[in-house]
């Protein structure tokens, strides 16, 4: 895959014309070319533009604000809010100052594409939902996966979505001929709340799924930040790795 830049990851969303946003985060779901059964092996993307620190913030509050949009001292680490203004924190506040205004990228490893539980046992007669290729323009909002309060998640609420009916019952989630068009619970959640999921199993019928929650909670928390900006309704673009410039 092509090494990610904010540049790059603009240009092949407005290339299929599609919209970018300025004012509040860009979610990319890029969907890999490799197939592999029930693996882990697609990206999802988070493109938004740096906020600035707000002015007067004591010691700790700035290094929570570090923190909080991953900003590392000088060892590589993150930054503890221990309030002791070290060399740590005054790297990280350089990197916060040659940054502030411009867009960031952070990436994680989740699946686009859902498990061989439902592929083999699809919980539709059509068979079982594959999202199709697109941009789903303000449909998330920050909410709860299946309405569960342990389980935080950006949910499928302000409109639909489109998804293949993939009914042959193999291992391979594929684009079919069939589509079909409407609120189908399709969520961007997490796997386990325990380490790194292994297989995809039963953990997606469908929907766009983290393999890690420390990774899932890194982009609600960036959702969080701009909830009220966004009206909490976020848009989410899933691309084909081959579609990027």
């Amino acid at each position: 895959m092509k090494t990610l830049t904010p540049a790059l990851l603009k240009q092949s969303v407005e290339k299929l014309g599609f919209h970018w946003h300025t004012a509040h985060p860009n979610i990319v779901g890029i969907r890999t070319s490799l197939t592999l059964p029930d693996i882990f092996n697609d990206l999802m993307v988070c493109c938004w533009r740096q906020p600035a620190m707000p002015a007067g913030l004591s010691v700790v509050a700035q290094q929570q604000f570090l923190a909080k949009w991953f900003f590392v001292g000088k060892d590589g680490k993150p930054i503890k809010p221990d309030g002791v203004a070290g060399n740590n924190t005054t790297f990280a506040l350089q990197q916060l100052a040659a940054t502030a205004g411009t867009e960031r990228l952070k990436a994680w490893i989740v699946t686009t594409t859902p498990g061989l539980f439902y592929l083999q046992k699809p919980l539709s007669k059509a068979g079982c939902a594959v999202l199709v290729p697109g941009q789903y323009k303000g449909v998330y909002q920050l909410g709860f996966h299946q309405s569960k309060q342990e389980h935080p998640a950006l949910v499928q609420l302000n409109g639909k979505v489109r998804a293949y009916r993939d009914n042959d019952r193999d291992n391979t989630a594929e684009e079919t001929k069939l589509i079909e068009e409407g609120f189908f619970g399709i969520n961007i959640h997490r796997a386990s709340s325990m380490g790194a999921t292994p297989r995809i199993s039963n953990w997606s019928a469908g929907c766009q799924v983290f393999q890690r929650k420390t990774d899932h909670n890194e982009l609600l928390g960036i959702c969080e930040a701009f909830r009220h900006d966004a009206s909490n309704c976020f848009s989410y673009t899933l691309l084909r790795e081959r579609e990027l410039v």
